[in-house]
């Protein structure tokens, strides 16, 4: 389809919403893992910009640098699973969590991906990944009576997933269903955002995870 440039453009707004919300919460962890989820954050706000770019690109006629629109899966894939990792962490610090498992999941869904010559695995691994941050983090903030932030993580869950039958829709390739869906998910990052910006960070000292 033939992206408007607006539209490319507003595609920047959720990424960065999503990016800041999810840094937000890897804030809470002790160290290493909050340095884990902080790159973890970065690597889901690099994935979504490097989408971002591809769409922008194809907007203003530059051509179709697939690669930047393949890249999206891979960098959600690995940065959700260091932010979970990190949740994890925040949520148990001991006995420590390990963060192998986070780590095999990647592994396993880029290897299933590169045998498969698809994407398939890792969209999986990715969407796993992010909505397990959701929940990891509504049940942060319950245990903080954050009720706000359940509230906003329960309701922006509910906006991610009801993406999918939009996205299996017939008229899924219209600018008026892509506007839709933006819409959507903006909200759904603002809310992610704004419910783990209600969430104080607590100070931890570091701990090991060998």
């Amino acid at each position: 389809m033939n992206y408007p440039i607006w539209l490319a453009l507003e595609d920047f707004v959720p990424v960065l919403f999503g990016m800041a919300g999810f840094a937000l919460l890897a804030l809470q962890a002790p160290e290493p893992a909050r340095r884990a989820g902080l790159i973890g954050a970065l690597l889901i706000g690099l994935g979504g910009l490097s989408k971002c770019a591809w769409k922008l690109a194809v907007a203003a006629g530059w051509g179709n640098p697939r690669l930047l629109e393949e890249l999206l899966f891979p960098l959600m894939a690995a940065g959700a699973a260091a932010v979970c990792w990190a949740l994890a962490v925040t949520l148990r610090p001991s006995p420590p969590v390990p963060w192998w498992p986070f780590a095999a999941v990647v592994v396993v869904a880029a290897f299933g991906s590169a045998v498969l010559l698809s994407l398939q695995p890792l969209f999986v691994a990715a969407t796993f990944g992010v909505t397990a941050i959701s929940v990891l983090a509504a049940i942060l903030a319950g245990r903080r009576r954050r009720y706000l932030s359940v509230a906003l993580f329960s309701a922006g869950l509910i906006l991610v997933m009801s993406l999918v039958p939009l996205r299996s829709s017939e008229s899924h390739h219209t600018v008026a269903y892509q506007w839709l869906e933006q819409s959507l998910n903006t909200c759904a990052q603002a809310f992610l955002f704004v419910a783990a910006l209600l969430i104080p960070v607590r100070e931890k000292v570091g701990v090991s995870h060998d």
